[in-house]
């Protein structure tokens, strides 16, 4: 992924179909944990999903897995990136997110990269917080590249998630 200078990972997303059965196997099969919800529940969000803005709604949780931040991501309706996810290949790892600082810079480089990056998702109206954006580089097709602007929004979302690992 040329262009892109990405910091330490911050959580690997994963799409479930149930949020809390998901935390009860992780916990028990895997020691993860401890799991906090995300906002409230369901959270709203307003996205460009395949070039149309797009609201879809989703029950998150944070946990940690042998030192990692592991965000589940429950569809509730079939709007979101992550239902299709989930109808077409099942539960599973989603992507990989970074907090970055330099936000604009990392998207023009996302941009400009070889191979080029698939704006796949672009969460970066009004009415989101956090600007975040989902990028699949051409040459690792299913390799999900999540983008969130590290600033004082983001910062105050995602201290207690931080906060699991401390960070």
């Amino acid at each position: 992924m040329a262009g892109l200078s990405l910091p330490e990972l911050f959580h690997i997303g994963w799409v479930v179909r149930d949020r809390d059965a998901a935390e009860e196997r992780m916990i028990r099969d895997l020691g993860a944990g401890p799991f906090r919800p995300a906002g409230p529940a369901p959270a709203e969000f307003t996205a460009v999903v395949h070039g149309v803005p797009t609201p879809f709604s989703l029950k998150i949780s944070f946990g940690v897995l042998g030192g990692v931040i592991v965000e589940l991501l429950e569809p509730l309706d079939d709007r979101s990136p992550h239902a299709e996810f989930l109808a077409e290949r099942g539960e599973g790892l989603h992507h990989f997110a970074y907090l970055v600082t330099d936000f604009d810079r990392q998207m023009a480089a996302a941009r400009n990269a070889d191979p080029p990056m698939t704006l796949l998702i672009d969460g970066t109206g009004q009415g989101n917080p956090v600007r975040w954006a989902y990028l699949e580089p051409e040459g690792a097709p299913g390799a999900v590249i999540e983008l969130l602007e590290r600033s004082e929004a983001s910062e105050a979302a995602f201290g207690p998630v931080l906060a699991l690992l401390g960070r």
